[in-house]
């Protein structure tokens, strides 16, 4: 569960998703986000709830939220797939496995190219702000939010996108956390390869996830 303290009210983006698919395991600093490399299926809805103090948080796990504020939490709105007029959304997008490496897939944003780790522990699609600058989006209205990890929190911004093209298919309008990612993450901040995100299950929710560790392979197939 990812506790996310309102700043403002502006822009709040709202979704549920699920996800079919599996993921190497891996701790990616203040943001405690999972890929792990075993074919296994996975589900997940995701929840908007508010406690007493005004706190806004966010969960895949209805049982999850406390008793007290069950009963008013929110299941939130998916955006929806759309096929891209120039792919054939039919054709499975392969990705490649390399041991060690996070899996990776090409995306573009307001047609400007970014690359993205296939995380499916991540609730929410995250996109750092140089990416969001490049594809012209750096003056977004956003919501102020906190993100809660292992060693503490950090600030990030929660932007509305019109369309997120990845795979064959668009995917809009899509919430995003903008965020920069932890220097430690390969890939990161600094790296000699930059990664310019993190694809979440808000977005995985339109593809079936399968991989092939013999073969080195993963295909992303649109549903």
């Amino acid at each position: 569960m990812w506790l996310l303290r309102r700043r403002d009210r502006r822009a709040p983006g709202e979704e549920s998703h699920r996800v079919e698919a599996a993921t190497r395991h891996s701790r990616l600093g203040l943001i405690v986000l999972a890929v792990c490399l075993l074919a296994t299926p996975a589900t997940a809805q995701l929840y908007r709830w508010t406690d007493a103090e005004g706190t806004v948080y966010y969960t895949a796990d209805l049982s999850a939220v406390p008793l007290a504020f069950r009963d008013g939490a929110t299941l939130l709105s998916a955006p929806q797939a759309r096929p891209a007029p120039a792919l054939d959304t039919n054709a499975p997008v392969s990705l490649r496995v390399t041991p060690g490496a996070p899996i990776t897939v090409e995306a573009r944003l307001n047609g400007i190219p970014l690359t993205l780790i296939v995380d499916t522990g991540a609730d929410r699609t995250v996109i750092s702000p140089a990416a969001v600058e490049r594809a012209g989006f750096a003056g977004q209205a956003g919501q102020s939010i906190q993100v809660v990890g292992v060693t503490g929190t950090a600030t990030a911004t929660l932007v509305t996108l019109p369309l997120l093209d990845v795979a064959g298919a668009r995917i809009g309008p899509l919430p995003v956390i903008v965020y920069t990612l932890p220097a430690t993450l390969p890939g990161g901040e600094g790296a000699a390869a930059p990664i310019d995100g993190l694809l979440g299950r808000d977005v995985l929710d339109a593809f079936t996830l399968s991989i092939d560790t013999a073969s080195g392979r993963a295909t992303l197939t649109l549903r």
